[in-house]
Formats: structure tokens, C-alpha cells, sequence
């Protein structure tokens, strides 16, 4: 072993020098207490192919809530379980087409959890979907802020896997905020509220067996989207005519709608991102976790309730603004602290590869040297 690597070995088993010991160092701890030098390194430590992933979920997931919006406010398309239904046949059509340019490869699965993960997954978005026809943007965007901590307590009663003491008092003021602003909506009905609820409860187990159900499978996104993108369609087709309109001689049903090359387009263009949203959401939480994905939701909460001041004529009024900050701000803090969290254990397996590997160069020393080596007396 080298004076260098012997050098390595003191200091790690040593432990961490204090301040006072290095002025260099005890600068950069004092420097590290602020809170943007912390940032930073929970920033540094991050994945980044996770983050680009993150990215396409991001724009994709408030793209489709405003168009979708858009066409049931603007457009009066007030048909949301239809509009599921293209969605998911779009996501489907759009694998077929990415696989027969041989961008990913198709992998035979299971009917069985596959068709599971498709109930939810279609409980899912259509649920998502009828909570934004009949709520206000702001208030259907905050509820499914609650899929965080409902995720949180499915998982200790069915799964016994509990969040650390911190990070569950970082969900009290998200709780608070959401009860802030529902009292407050200015369109809060009992119809939206039951859809908003029921839609955080699918919601939350989908996002629990997607992620698990992705691994188990060892199968990638996209093969798995694309039994579920199907099976879905296939699962809410008896559900059109009890949700939507189909009277054939009622004025107000989906037959008398007036289509048009503006509307049409803006119903494919939401089936198009609706694949992005369908797709980017299995490759975040087979990345990462379901956890994660809701934090990254909390991210769009902020864009999304922005455009129900700007475009859909959300009132500007104290506890409302309130519930919303209130909110956000307890997002960020969670956020915080699971960033804080993964950067500490990145750190930790580090060191723990260091000293693994020292270790071994250590034992290695003490090793006799091969018989090849040895000098036989003459």
C-alpha cells in the first residue's frame, strides 16, 4: 500500500476533523450551515436522468390539466369520461407507433397485475378527470395535493412502512392549507368534493403498485403502459353512458356536440400529451418512488393554480391565497427534507465503499507473499 492510501486510511478511521483543527474546514461547515450551501448539495446529489424524466412529467401533467380545462370550460366538451377514454387509446396507439420504430421492445406480462394496476390506473384518471369538470382548478389542483399524505398512511396501515418523525409534521401544514382553501373555493360543491376525494384514495394506491408492480416485473415503462394503457380502455367503455351523455335524441348529449377542426385538434393535442403524463409517470416512480412523483406534483400545483387566477377567473381573496401558501409551503419543506435525506445516505454508502475498500487493501497487506515469490535457501 502507498503513503497516499495509508494517509486515506488514518483519516478515515480517525473520523472527521474538527473546526478548530482546519480552518478550512471549520470555513466550509460554517459556510455549510446556510441554508442555499445546503441546497446545493441536496441539488448535487440528485439524479439527473430521474430529474429529466421529472421534467417531461412536469410540463406534460400541466399542459393536460389546462387544455383539458380549456375544452370543458371554453369549448363546453363537458364529456370527462370520453375524454379518459381517448386518452387512453391515444397512449396505447402511440406505444404501438414508438415500438414499430424499434425505440423500445415489447415484453410479454402477466394478466393478472396488469389488469389490477389498469383498474386503478383507470379509477385514476377518470376520477382526475370528473374532479376538474366539477371543481374550480384551484381547488381540484389542492386536493390532490392530499395524495401525499394519504400515501403516508396507507403505507403504515397495510404495508407497515412508517415516515421519519420530521417529515411527518412537514405534512401538517400541507393538511392545513388544503382545509383552508376548500372552505374557501368559490365553486366548492358536494358532487366535485366526493370526486376530488375518491380521486386522491385510487390515486394514492395506484401510485403504490405502479412503482412496485414496475419492479416486480422487471419490466421498463413503457412495457408496462402499454397493457395498461388498453386494459384500461377496455375497463371504462361500460362507464361512458353512465358518466357522459349518450341520449340519442337529447340536444345536450355527446352525439349533438359540435365538432370542428379547432376542437378536434385540441381533443387529439390533450390525448397527446396525456400519452407524455401516462408515460412520464411510470418512469418517475420506477426511478424513484411514489413519494417522489407527489412531490414533484406539489412543483405543478404551483403553475396549475396560477392559471385558474389567469385564465378561469379564480377570485383573488385572502384565505384562499392563505390555504394555497400555507400549502406550498409545507411542499417544500417536505421536499427539503427528503432531499436532504437522499443526499445523506449518498454520502453515507460512499464512505461505506471507501472504508470497504481499504479494508481489503489493508488485509491484503498482511497477506505472505505467493510461492513464486519466496526465495528458496540454496
Amino acid at each position: 500500500m502507498d503513503k497516499n492510501t495509508m494517509a486515506a486510511f488514518r483519516k478515515l478511521e480517525d473520523g472527521p476533523a474538527s473546526p478548530r483543527s482546519s480552518g478550512f474546514l471549520g470555513d466550509e461547515d460554517s459556510a455549510g450551515k446556510g441554508a442555499l450551501s445546503k441546497m446545493k448539495r441536496n441539488l448535487a446529489a440528485a439524479d439527473w436522468k430521474v430529474f429529466s424524466f421529472m421534467m417531461v412529467n412536469f410540463f406534460s401533467s400541466a399542459g393536460i390539466v389546462i387544455t383539458n380545462k380549456l375544452l370543458m370550460e371554453r369549448f363546453h366538451f363537458n364529456f370527462a369520461t370520453t375524454l379518459t377514454f381517448i386518452h387512453f387509446v391515444c397512449t396505447f396507439v402511440l406505444l404501438l407507433t414508438v415500438s414499430a420504430f424499434g425505440l423500445y421492445q415489447m415484453k410479454e406480462l402477466p394478466l393478472g397485475p396488469t389488469s389490477k394496476l389498469a383498474a386503478t390506473s383507470m379509477g385514476f384518471v377518470l376520477l382526475t378527470n370528473l374532479s376538474l369538470q366539477y371543481n374550480s382548478v384551484g381547488f381540484y389542483q389542492i386536493m390532490k395535493v392530499m395524495t401525499t399524505p394519504m400515501i403516508v398512511l396507507i403505507e403504515a396501515v397495510l404495508y407497515k412502512k412508517f415516515l421519519e418523525r420530521k417529515l411527518r409534521f412537514a405534512l401538517l401544514p400541507i393538511c392545513l392549507g388544503v382545509i383552508l382553501t376548500a372552505s374557501t373555493d368559490f365553486r366548492l360543491n358536494l358532487t366535485g368534493t366526493i370526486f376530488a376525494i375518491s380521486s386522491v384514495v385510487v390515486t394514492s394506491f395506484y401510485q403504490i403498485w405502479s412503482g412496485a408492480l414496475q419492479k416486480g416485473l422487471d419490466a421498463d415503462a413503457l412495457q408496462l403502459q402499454t397493457y395498461n394503457a388498453p386494459l384500461s380502455a377496455l375497463f371504462i367503455m361500460p362507464l361512458l353512458p353512465v358518466f357522459d351523455n349518450y341520449m340519442v335524441k337529447d340536444p345536450n348529449a355527446i352525439w349533438s356536440f359540435p365538432f370542428n377542426p379547432l376542437n378536434s385538434s385540441l381533443i387529439f393535442l390533450t390525448g397527446l400529451i396525456a400519452f407524455l403524463v401516462n408515460v412520464s409517470i411510470f418512469l418517475v416512480i420506477g426511478k424513484s418512488s411514489a413519494l417522489t412523483y407527489n412531490i414533484l406534483g406539489h412543483g405543478k400545483t404551483c403553475v396549475i393554480i396560477l392559471s385558474d387566477f389567469i385564465l378561469f377567473g379564480r377570485p383573488l381573496d385572502v384565505k384562499g391565497i392563505s390555504g394555497v401558501a400555507l400549502a406550498l409551503g409545507g411542499v417544500f419543506w417536505y421536499t427539503h427534507l427528503k432531499l436532504e435525506k437522499a443526499r445523506l445516505e449518498k454520502e453515507a454508502k460512499v464512505q461505506e465503499s471507501e472504508l470497504s475498500d481499504l479494508d481489503s487493501e489493508k488485509f491484503d497487506m498482511g497477506k505472505p507473499e505467493s510461492n513464486d515469490e519466496v526465495r528458496r535457501p540454496r
